[in-house]
């Protein structure tokens, strides 16, 4: 059985030379598809290794820029503790008749109750890199990679040396801090009498004689680790823009906030439980707000409250948030309720009062006020409009969340 097989018609009237051309320009058109494809999708993945390791590195050099802010922070207090330490001595006959805010720096300086938490570094990041792999195959660059470990050995070697070495030990130690205010060993009835107690000790010299060697451990941190980080952001390729824009960089739907949106009663949010601070906006553009602050010392064994008041206008001028305060509203009170004392510190305890509303004791948003009744903050509110944040002039910022009517 003879069977017969027909050309398609669309290829009736090609030649030899058709059919090579066709299977060509076939060819072409498939190796061309699968380079697109392919060299598309190799440009993407090495565009997100690139933006990954760039994410990487801000997020070391950040984290290098803030352990540089905590040791700026230490030698500031070095500094600052070790000139208020010298006035105290020259000056340890009258020792009544200097301010409590200086006896204090004095005595935070040669005791460990100093140590603040912002003056901790932060090991989280340096946990991440020297535990996981993918950060050094992320990263992919010698020369910064040994940078960081650099840095990171030198900052543990600041932290073991002040752990370690004589000339960082305090003069007092931790047990004799704790006879001296709680133990009873002796009876102190103000600040002025713990000072006087710690002046006494012969240990008190050596600690300021080594003050140099001190400020020289934290300087040559800080020369060191600044230029490494330098070097950093170089090969990287990572400008102060650039850093500037990681740090502030949010997923938050955020925008300034209106007068619609500012209206209410919001509540600082804040670290600890001894502060608060409220903001009252009322519709008519009036404003009050109340901040209270809880003191505690040794002398007593509970918290006695400091409270302040002051009212004024407010509007929006642009993104911020715009307050007039009337300084004339300014009111405080102090409330020693829940004050517990033994009878013989009574003295003690109403001398802190008369302390607390001095000059010297007012919050520092009223001493800022004192030479300037007007504060402008720029603002910004979320999604929700219940989380408003605002910074002022001096980059210092606040969150505030909205108190919600139930």
């Amino acid at each position: 059985m003879n069977v017969k097989f027909k050309m398609p018609k669309f290829g009736r009237n090609l030649t030899g030379k058709g059919w090579l051309k066709e299977l060509l320009m076939t060819f072409l058109g498939t190796t061309i598809s699968i380079v697109l494809t392919f060299g598309t999708a190799q440009y993407l993945a090495d565009r997100q290794t690139e933006q990954a390791r760039r994410m990487m590195a801000m997020t070391i050099i950040n984290d290098i820029d803030q352990s540089l802010e905590v040791v700026k922070k230490r030698k500031d207090a070095e500094e600052k503790g070790h000139e208020a330490t010298c006035y105290v001595i020259e000056n340890q006959d009258r020792l009544e008749s200097i301010g409590v805010d200086t006896l204090m720096m004095f005595i935070n300086y040669v005791t460990y109750a100093s140590f603040d938490s912002d003056m901790e570094f932060k090991t989280m990041n340096e946990n991440i890199f020297n535990s996981s792999q993918d950060t050094w195959r992320t990263l992919n660059d010698r020369k910064f990679l040994n940078n960081v470990q650099e840095f990171y050995n030198l900052r543990v070697s600041l932290e073991q040396q002040s752990k370690d070495l004589i000339f960082f030990k305090k003069p007092f130690t931790k047990e004799e801090e704790y006879e001296m205010f709680l133990g009873g060993q002796f009876e102190i009835e103000n600040t002025a009498s713990i000072c006087r107690c710690l002046l006494k000790s012969k240990r008190l010299k050596n600690y300021l004689d080594l003050v140099s060697s001190r400020m020289m451990a934290y300087l040559n941190f800080l020369r060191l680790t600044t230029n490494l980080n330098e070097e950093n952001k170089f090969l990287m390729n990572i400008t102060e823009q650039d850093m500037e824009e990681f740090v502030n960089h949010t997923y938050m739907e955020i925008h300034p906030a209106k007068e619609k949106n500012l209206m209410g009663t919001w509540n600082a949010v804040l670290a600890d439980d001894k502060n608060e601070i409220v903001y009252n906006l009322q519709p008519d553009h009036t404003f009050t707000t109340c901040q209270s602050v809880r003191w505690g010392t040794a002398f007593f064994r509970h918290k006695m409250v400091q409270r302040f008041s002051l009212s004024g206008t407010w509007g929006v001028e642009g993104d911020s948030l715009v307050m007039h305060y009337d300084m004339k509203s300014y009111k405080m009170e102090i409330d020693d309720s829940e004050v517990t004392y033994p009878a013989h510190l009574a003295d003690s305890v109403c001398r802190f009062k008369e302390e607390l509303a001095s000059e010297m004791r007012k919050p520092s948003l009223v001493k800022k006020l004192d030479q300037n009744n007007c504060r402008a903050q720029a603002t910004n509110i979320d999604k929700s409009g219940t989380r408003l944040e605002l910074t002022d002039d001096e980059k210092e910022t606040m969150h505030y969340q909205k108190e919600i009517n139930k």
